[in-house]
């Protein structure tokens, strides 16, 4: 009889209650950067999982404002992802998104300490925790 691993035991949960954290991935979207097939929320989904820090569990169109036309057109992809361990999730998807090609101006968004924050790709690398932009209406993101 050979000796086998244990089992793995489960991540520390990053909420007191034990449920994962959320969090969502907007990717702004441009002529260049649309993806009709989906396959980079498929790879993201992958990613995560093949690490163990979280899977995607949505994924849709987030509006622009609205045109002088009145039309609202898509400026974002958003991706909701739960994780055992937000920062786990946070430094995996910091790696991650400049690989899909995600453009200047992604942001991630998430709670901390009871706070909406948000990480920003910039052409510096990414700036983390910052307040979202005032001007945005609730809902909206």
């Amino acid at each position: 009889m050979s000796a086998s691993a244990p089992p793995p035991t489960p991540a520390v949960l990053s909420t007191p209650d034990d449920r994962p954290a959320f969090l969502f991935v907007k990717i702004p979207l441009t002529r260049h950067t649309v993806d009709p097939l989906h396959q980079r929320e498929d790879r993201i989904d992958q990613a995560l999982r093949a690490r163990g820090v979280g899977m995607v569990i949505g994924w849709g169109d987030s509006l622009g404002a609205a045109r002088t036309d009145g039309k609202r057109i898509a400026e974002f992809i958003r991706i909701d992802i739960t994780a055992p361990v937000l920062d786990h999730a946070r430094v995996a998807l910091h790696a991650l998104l400049p690989e899909l090609d995600a453009p200047m101006g992604t942001q991630i968004h998430y709670t901390l300490d009871g706070q909406h924050r948000m990480d920003v790709a910039t052409e510096f690398g990414w700036q983390l925790a910052v307040p979202p932009p005032a001007t945005e209406p609730p809902g909206g993101r």
